[in-house]
């Protein structure tokens, strides 16, 4: 479901954007959530090329640590001396041309704060930028400042020295040194799953050495191992994400640092899923955002998963074919015209929230048109309306108001941002106020007694109250 909210300040939600991190870089990242009456100096924002595990990065920053990314040069050239931003470890590190080299190539050197030696690197032309400052909602230098800087030796020609170097792949080798790849293995109880590494070298024979991402030895360093080419593949590409899962649908699994190739058995309440794993014959509940659609990479393309490959998957299981076709008819939702309920978002940085809206019509398949009562149009001229799957509705909770202090460690629906976002309490504070942490957005925020519900579940058709191991 996807929720449409007027811009605030200057920032709106899918800008991109750089942020400066503690370590002096910047790193790409894209606005989920922009400065709102509550927090105005910060943003709240999905990195590009920071990860933690299979997911990129989410989290609030501030204002003076963001700026837009600079204006794209092509082909420019760079001299010894010339301040430069080199893109290292995933993000744009300040630094200094200190040497010219064949390829184009330069040596750049990174100042250590005093903290450290400073270091130098070798970098690839592609991968430097002239170093600009955002001061007051401009580039310094400017463009205009940079057309009219003085050429070196004035309009005297250079000479230049062209070197073109022809590099041949090696026999029956289909991947490059460094190229991002997922490796499979035929051991038992690994079948099915796909790691994250990368290309070390080719061994021949149709064999790579590769260095595992997120699997290490025993003495903390990433393993590398040898791979034949048939268990490679190269990574696949980022898909736009899809809001639901549906009973039947092939996914992958992020599950012991690796992903798992599994279907879909049962849809649960709380953004869940049941997963079935056909290999090892096992099912697994998992987490929305621990998903992601099942691709496969034959003759040299990537194809998403068809009905075929599902049927490969579920022909040995009679068992499952009867389980997902009982759980596709038990989450048939029924919800009348003109009833009131609660519609849930997945959408980046509102995940776990919860408005307000009536049911309009019945569209079929499982699909209704709901009226939101609290969310209105861009416009401002009439409420939102938009399409919902059932698993995105239930029935407004009974009245869930505390009289009295709610617990630490409790579970709690906060009213925030026109809707119910699901918290827990991390400290009680005096004047009837607490301290909320929401775990989707990482954050901490502090509301009166008044703007809180204790946290229900509707499964099954009743209301459950969330336990403090729950959730």
């Amino acid at each position: 479901m996807k929720i449409r909210r007027r811009s605030q300040g200057q920032l709106n939600k899918g800008d991109e954007i750089e942020v400066k991190r503690p370590n002096g870089s910047y790193y790409a990242a894209t606005v989920l959530r922009p400065p709102s009456a509550v927090q105005k100096n910060m943003v709240f924002v999905e990195y590009k090329t920071v990860y933690e595990g299979p997911k990129c990065v989410r989290g609030f920053v501030d204002l003076t640590h963001v700026r837009p990314p600079p204006p794209l040069e092509l082909g420019r050239c760079f001299k010894i001396g010339d301040s430069v931003d080199a893109y290292w470890e995933n993000g744009w590190r300040k630094g200094v041309v200190r040497d010219l080299l064949e390829n184009s190539k330069f040596v750049v050197g990174f100042d250590g704060n005093g903290e450290k030696e400073d270091e130098e690197s070798e970098v690839d032309q592609c991968n430097l930028r002239l170093h600009r400052e955002w001061e007051d909602g401009s580039w310094v230098p400017s463009q205009n400042e940079l057309a009219k800087a003085p050429k070196e030796n004035g309009d005297k020609s250079r000479k230049v020295k062209l070197k073109i170097v022809f590099r041949r792949r090696p026999a029956n080798g289909n991947f490059q040194k460094d190229e991002e790849v997922e490796v499979t293995g035929d051991e038992e109880g690994f079948k099915g799953s796909w790691y994250s590494a990368a290309v070390v070298e080719y061994c021949g024979n149709d064999t790579y050495l590769v260095e595992y991402s997120a699997i290490r030895t025993e003495d903390g360093v990433p393993l590398r191992q040898e791979a034949k080419a048939q268990h490679i593949r190269p990574r696949p590409p980022e898909l736009s994400p899809v809001a639901s899962f549906r009973p039947r649908e092939v996914v992958e699994v992020w599950h012991n640092d690796g992903w798992w190739i599994g279907v879909i058995t049962a849809v649960l309440t709380g953004s869940k899923y049941v997963v079935y794993f056909s290999l090892t014959h096992e099912e697994l509940e998992v987490d929305h955002s621990n998903l992601r659609i099942h691709q496969d990479w034959k003759n040299g393309k990537w194809i998403i998963a068809s009905e075929e490959r599902l049927g490969q998957l579920m022909t040995n299981s009679n068992k499952l074919l009867l389980k997902t076709d009982v759980e596709e008819k038990r989450f048939e939702a029924k919800f009348p015209k003109g009833m009131p309920v609660e519609v849930r978002s997945d959408e980046p940085g509102y995940e776990g929230s919860w408005f307000s809206a009536v049911i309009v019509d019945s569209l079929g398949k499982d699909k209704y048109l709901v009226e939101y009562l609290t969310l209105k149009t861009e416009d401002l001229g009439s409420f939102l309306r938009e399409e919902a799957y059932a698993s995105y509705i239930r029935p407004l909770p009974p009245n869930a108001r505390c009289a009295s202090r709610y617990e630490l460690l409790e579970h709690v629906d906060a009213w925030y941002n026109d809707g119910w976002w699901t918290g827990r309490i991390i400290k009680v504070l005096t004047g009837w106020r607490y301290s909320v942490y929401f775990r989707t957005t990482n954050e901490v925020m502090e509301f009166k007694h008044d703007d809180l519900r204790r946290h229900r579940e509707w499964i099954n058709g009743k209301w459950v109250i969330a336990s403090k191991e729950t959730i």
